[in-house]
């Protein structure tokens, strides 16, 4: 019986249970999978709660892919390069070794699979990303450790320097930090441009400089559920344009192949998706 949640500030509306619940069940795997809402205070002390109550994994969203890093006993590499973490599981005491809490992210791979879905690779693309936070690190990684070269916009350039300066110094050169208000300027020739923020912060004057977005420039936004500000703007210009859904169920299949040892197929994960 596996058991397994998600844990973010606000996940009342999440569908990742529903996407976990239908790869159990693609994978003829008995389990359950739960939506907990937890804010920074108790996170901690949440993961040791269902740690000890026999939890295989969890997920985490925002804002505690740092923290979730910080409580890991062994990394993969992803995590390493990014400083945060999506997915945390809980390993078994095994011979000669202590059971431990091992961090992984995928949402790089999940990123470059929905990516690919609107036809971006990454090398050799040039990438405008908008947000520095855990999401956006783990995409930076990946991204720039497939070739891409990516300019980093955010409110607080400061921010965003320190999610660059984690990366190994090569991926690092692939980065350049640029200030919010430059977005109009980066997106000259831009191969895609990724949302890492909230639905929220599109507001008309971020929106102001979509204006000059090309025909062919791919818009992947890591929000989902419904039109958000940012779709209802893109769309007109561009027919390529994803919200976060196909980027959440890609990352989900790989933790619960992470998990289980097995990735469950597809199709049945992206349909549980959009049912919600």
């Amino acid at each position: 019986m596996i058991r397994a949640a998600v844990l973010g500030a606000d996940v009342s509306k999440s569908r990742s249970p529903a996407i976990h619940r239908a790869a159990f069940r693609a994978l003829g795997v008995r389990g359950t999978y739960e939506a907990m809402s937890v804010d920074p205070a108790g996170f901690d002390a949440l993961v040791a709660t269902l740690r000890a109550k026999g939890f295989r994994y969890l997920n985490v969203t925002i804002p505690h892919k740092h923290a979730a890093d910080a409580l890991a006993d062994a990394r993969g590499p992803e995590v390493r390069a990014a400083g945060a973490a999506n997915t945390l599981l809980f390993e078994p005491a095994a011979r000669g070794r202590r059971a431990r809490i091992r961090a992984e992210n995928t949402d790089g791979a999940g990123l470059l699979a929905a990516l690919a879905d609107l036809g971006v690779l990454p090398r050799g693309a040039r990438i405008v990303m908008v947000g520095a936070g855990g999401a956006a690190a783990g995409a930076l990684e990946a991204l720039t450790r497939r070739g891409a070269t990516v300019a980093l916009l955010a409110r607080r350039p400061a921010v965003a320097r320190t999610v660059r300066a984690k990366l190994p110094a090569r991926q690092r050169a692939r980065v350049r930090v640029r200030d919010l208000d430059e977005l109009g300027e980066a997106l000259a020739g831009a191969s895609a441009l990724i949302s890492a923020v909230p639905a929220a912060a599109w507001d008309a004057a971020a929106r102001r400089p979509l204006r000059v977005l090309g025909r062919e420039t791919a818009v992947l936004e890591m929000a989902y559920g419904g039109l958000t500000p940012l779709g209802a703007e893109v769309r007109i210009r561009t027919s390529r344009y994803a919200d976060g859904l196909g980027m959440l169920v890609h990352q989900a299949a790989r933790a619960v192949e992470l998990a289980l040892g097995e990735a469950p197929p597809l199709p049945p994960l992206f349909r549980a998706a959009r049912r919600g």
